[in-house]
Parts: C-alpha cells; sequence; structure tokens
C-alpha cells in the first residue's frame, strides 16, 4: 500500500509538472498570432507616448495630454478585444489553472510585440544603427 501511494505522488508530480506552462503557452501563442499589424501600430503609439512621459524625453517629445489619452484609450480597446474575445479561452485558462503570475509572464509579451515592430522597421533599425558614424576611427582602432 505504502508503494502504491508513493507511486500515486510520483505520477502526480510528474503530470503537474510536465503541464506546467501548457495554458501559459496557449495564451502566449494567441497574443502573437492574433495580435495584427493593426494592432501592433496601437501598441508602439501608446509605448512611445508612455516612454515620453521619462524625466530625460519629456522635454524632448512633447505629446499633449489628448493625444496620450487617444493612445491609452486605444490599447483599452485593444486589450479588452484581445482578452475578452479573441483569446478568451486563453486567458480564461490561464488565470484559473496557472494564476496571476503566469498571466502577467504572457501578458509581457504585448510590451515586447510593441518594442519588436519599433526595431523591425528599417528606417528605426537604420537609426538605432547611424550612431556609429560619429565614433572616432581612433577608438576603434584600439581595438584591433
Amino acid at each position: 500500500m505504502k508503494k502504491l501511494f508513493l507511486i500515486l505522488i510520483l505520477v502526480t508530480f510528474y503530470q503537474n509538472s510536465s503541464l506546467a506552462g501548457q495554458y501559459s503557452d496557449k495564451f502566449a501563442n494567441c497574443l502573437m498570432q492574433k495580435t495584427t499589424e493593426r494592432d501592433k501600430i496601437v501598441l508602439v503609439r501608446w509605448a512611445f507616448s508612455a516612454l515620453a512621459h521619462h524625466s530625460a524625453l519629456k522635454d524632448e517629445f512633447n505629446i499633449p495630454k489628448s493625444k496620450f489619452t487617444k493612445h491609452e484609450i486605444a490599447v483599452a480597446d485593444y486589450v479588452q478585444y484581445i482578452l475578452g474575445t479573441v483569446c478568451f479561452k486563453e486567458t480564461k485558462n490561464v488565470l484559473r489553472y496557472e494564476g496571476d503570475e503566469a498571466f502577467l509572464k504572457g501578458f509581457e509579451l504585448l510590451g515586447e510585440i510593441a518594442f519588436l515592430s519599433l526595431t523591425n522597421e528599417t528606417a528605426v533599425a537604420e537609426a538605432l544603427e547611424n550612431y556609429v558614424i560619429h565614433i572616432d576611427p581612433e577608438f576603434i582602432k584600439r581595438f584591433d
């Protein structure tokens, strides 16, 4: 009997550990696959306007409160749509079976999607790399 109990515990643990993350994986996949190009634009605009509130950027990028509110509303609409309609089942399951932490981990993907969308655009990628033309060639020779 003791041996049977031990086997049941091991089988239960193995099943739980092998299933751990299945709902967050499905949730993350749904977010990634169902976020459209239009959605990515909404996320990029919102993320950029939010970052513009940083003290180092405030004076450089003056985004009017009305425009920022417009971006907030757009991202709120997107979140309600993606979680409440498109990925509803996956959202419910990850919250029910894996909890808030797993939900938040999957939800972090939305921020990653926004930043990937920013850097994947050719003009942005070039702008991020363009600083190298201002590096002193003598500085680079120091590493030869």
